[in-house]
């Protein structure tokens, strides 16, 4: 019998997922090489003027559903670059089409480089949704090298953390009752079910030196093979919970710069909460020494010196912890139940 060209195309599409590529080329070089009349590129405020002319150009000054809109009713084209850090590749996954979408991340700075999903502001809200994953992420190494020296270390810092959040999510996805003293999940059962993130665990921990001695590409290798782990499963529930809406919480109240208060950095501040609880109430106190010996390494804050340090006080974390008391995630009955003695026992 003969099979429909549209079941076999259906077949196709289901096993396709995003290619990684390392070129020696700057960005701008790569991307003017991808670029034709069709293509419109979206890049943030770092790498709009390294990229303008590059064909239609638009600026995206932050990750807002009605930008997405704006660029989706007002201009023409059939593919999209996206070049810059995470919020970037949010809004040109949210405007492309599929198999229309190409992302050159400039800075590691997060674990969503190949996925297809995009957290956008609405109303005020951060909210994530599916979109439309790159045919091909594109890694230009001068530039992002570059990107990670010096002070710039932040940015891998900011990726571990971002990739490490895998571990409250598993947490979280496990534990339903999330205050449960006769709680039986072990730390293996944690891990295995995030096994490239475990792995990237185990390289950090096995690695000489810290985080600005990290060989970029081992991370921008376990970020996007994170990000394939979303598209196989179908859905966020092991990449992303409490610790992402503790995050979004935190950035809705309090004007932090993107450029200290990191993504990555805000979203390890739930992780190391889950992380803590969870040991506590399994007695399974080596996984969370194990956690802290990995912030340590990575360069993460895991005391209120350290989140002090990136803008971020202890009434913040409170403040962000009430809001979430209201609901059903984790960190918002974990609270309920162990109030700002959770967060103090943590970071003070």
């Amino acid at each position: 019998m003969r099979r429909s060209a549209g079941a076999g195309s259906a077949r196709r599409e289901k096993t396709c997922y995003p290619r990684l590529e390392f070129v020696s080329q700057s960005i701008r070089e790569a991307v003017c090489g991808a670029v034709d009349d069709s293509t419109i590129v979206v890049a943030d405020s770092h790498n709009f003027p390294i990229v303008r002319g590059l064909g239609e150009t638009v600026l995206v000054a932050e990750p807002h559903v009605d930008t997405v809109n704006d660029i989706r009713t007002g201009y023409r084209y059939e593919k999209v670059i996206a070049v810059g850090g995470c919020s970037v590749l949010d809004v040109g996954r949210a405007c492309a089409q599929p198999g229309a979408l190409t992302v050159f991340p400039s800075i590691l700075s997060h674990s969503c480089l190949s996925t297809d999903r995009s957290v956008l502001i609405r109303d005020g809200v951060r909210t994530s949704s599916r979109t439309v994953a790159p045919v091909v992420t594109v890694i230009s190494k001068p530039s992002v090298q570059a990107a990670h020296r010096g002070q710039g270390v932040k940015w891998t810092t900011s990726g571990l953390g971002d990739l490490f959040s895998s571990f409250s999510a598993s947490i979280e996805w496990q534990w339903p009752s999330g205050a449960d003293d006769r709680n039986h999940l072990s730390p293996i059962e944690v891990t295995a079910r995030v096994p490239v993130v475990r792995a990237a665990a185990e390289w950090v921990l096995g690695s000489p030196g810290r985080a600005g001695d990290l060989d970029l590409w081992s991370l921008a290798r376990y970020s996007h093979e994170s990000s394939l782990e979303v598209l196989r499963l179908g859905h966020t529930r092991l990449n992303a919970a409490s610790e992402h809406q503790l995050c979004y919480r935190l950035q809705e109240r309090y004007p932090y710069p993107a450029d200290r208060a990191t993504h990555g950095r805000l979203v390890s501040i739930g992780t190391l909460l889950v992380c803590a609880m969870f040991s506590r109430s399994s007695s399974e106190h080596d996984f969370y020494r194990s956690i802290r010996r990995l912030y340590e390494k990575s360069g993460l804050p895991s005391d209120y010196g350290g989140l002090n340090r990136i803008g971020v006080q202890r009434e913040h974390i409170l403040r962000g912890l009430d809001d979430l008391s209201g609901t059903d995630c984790l960190l918002g009955r974990l609270y309920r139940r162990y109030g700002s003695g959770m967060a103090d026992d943590v970071f003070g």
